[in-house]
């Protein structure tokens, strides 16, 4: 039993020994938090995707720079994580690229992508449990892989978490469709032989959103085309089914504890069309993948750590190749649950908007630019965050008050990492 750094460095089959799954989906999340800048190949520079080999990057002089978590502790993990991807059998032939990133306090956003290639790994086999209405087999032109950055701890990255809950979509969710849209049609193999490679798109936390997001707009445009062929031919618009188009490229969606999307989306179409191939993970005590809806099943998985603390990768079971699986959520999730679907249920969307920007002032208020200064500090914090809240509106303070509840046993986990 171990971590995803485990996984990677005791893994020997190759993918068509052992297929792609949700545990090789969270290792390429968890690179995705790397920061890339002029070491690899940047988004859309390129009229082709463009990348490099993933050994490139190890590079002592770089790793100031590539791993800038406030946490050491993270830092060292993902360090690990990376050289163990570059030793491993498995992952060595990774090549990677097509780095985006831009954090903009103005329109409250946190964007980051990066594009995994694993066409040079040793026999990549497609994603277990394919959707049957993919165009191609996987293996037969090489397999990308989209990654989304999920929060980075900044408070501008957590307060656009916030604005998730009162509208959709936010600037990184369209951030992320227009990166896939624009993957896609640059590795399309236009005026090339080869046919176009299968697309996997994934990310951790906020990640996994935008990819769900991502994947369903491009779902969503081809149902756009087909609805406008069937009325240029006097045709009835297909309601329900599959979806031909672009989207058939797209073998599975991974949402490693990500948020769900508004009822309205996931009853739609675009999402139905893409619904089978989301491949979900939450920890037993997930709260930020418990956020907002979903249809899709998803797996519990179980975690070393403590809380909220286990929204962090870092800390969830692999055994055997495979995430070890718990019987379900905790009671503290389950109850956290219910406390914000409660919330947001009962106020409108006017006092959700005002709710999300007086929280955000609250967190604000302590002085710390980032979560992990925030909890580090919790003992200076709290009272500013408590002084804080008795300023806004009954509803408000209230679920402040019981989503605090939850968190001294996190705090207490980040002062004393083990």
């Amino acid at each position: 039993m171990g971590n995803v750094v485990d996984y990677v460095r005791s893994e020997f089959r190759t993918f068509d020994e052992l297929a792609f799954s949700n545990v090789d989906s969270l290792v390429l999340s968890e690179l995705s938090y790397m920061r890339l800048s002029g070491l690899v190949p940047t988004f859309e520079t390129a009229k082709s995707v463009a990348t490099v080999p993933i050994a490139r990057l190890l590079r002592a002089e770089g790793y100031p720079v590539m791993f800038a978590s406030n946490s050491n502790d993270m830092n060292d993990y993902r360090l690990s994580l990376l050289r163990a991807v570059c030793e491993s059998p498995r992952f060595r032939g990774l090549r990677v690229g097509e780095y985006a990133e831009r954090l903009d306090e103005r329109r409250e956003q946190q964007f980051a992508a990066m594009t995994f290639d694993l066409g040079d790994c040793p026999h990549v086999a497609a994603a277990q449990d394919r959707d049957d209405s993919a165009d191609s087999p996987t293996d037969a032109a090489g397999l990308l892989y989209v990654a989304f950055r999920g929060t980075d701890g900044t408070l501008v990255g957590w307060k656009e978490d916030f604005n998730m809950a009162v509208r959709c979509p936010v600037p990184s969710q369209e951030s992320a469709y227009r990166y896939v849209d624009s993957v896609m049609d640059r590795s399309s193999g236009f005026l090339s032989a080869s046919p176009a490679p299968g697309i996997m798109i994934g990310g951790h936390s906020k990640g996994g959103n935008m990819a769900t997001y991502a994947a369903m707009l491009v779902a969503q445009h081809d149902i756009a085309r087909s609805c406008e062929r069937a009325r240029n031919l006097g045709l009835m618009p297909a309601l329900g089914g599959a979806v031909e188009g672009r989207n058939g490229r797209i073998r599975k969606v991974y949402s490693h504890d990500g948020p769900g999307l508004p009822q309205a989306m996931v009853d739609g179409q675009a999402y139905r069309a893409i619904g089978r191939r989301i491949d979900k993970t939450v920890p037993e005590s997930s709260i930020v993948g418990m956020l907002l809806q979903t249809s899709a099943r998803y797996t519990v998985v179980k975690a070393d750590a403590i809380g909220i603390m286990q929204h962090l990768g870092s800390s969830w079971r692999v055994t055997g190749g495979a995430f070890e699986r718990a019987n379900g959520l905790s009671g503290v999730a389950q109850v956290m649950k219910r406390t914000i679907d409660a919330w947001l249920e009962t106020v409108g969307q006017e006092q959700r908007e005002r709710a999300i920007n007086q929280i955000y002032e609250i967190f604000a208020s302590t002085g710390y630019a980032n979560i992990a200064d925030l909890t580090a500090n919790w003992t200076d914090s709290l009272p500013k965050i408590l002084a804080a809240a008795k300023s806004t509106d009954r509803e408000t303070r209230t679920f402040i008050l019981d989503v605090l509840k939850a968190v001294p046993a996190s705090a207490a986990k980040a002062l004393d990492p083990r």
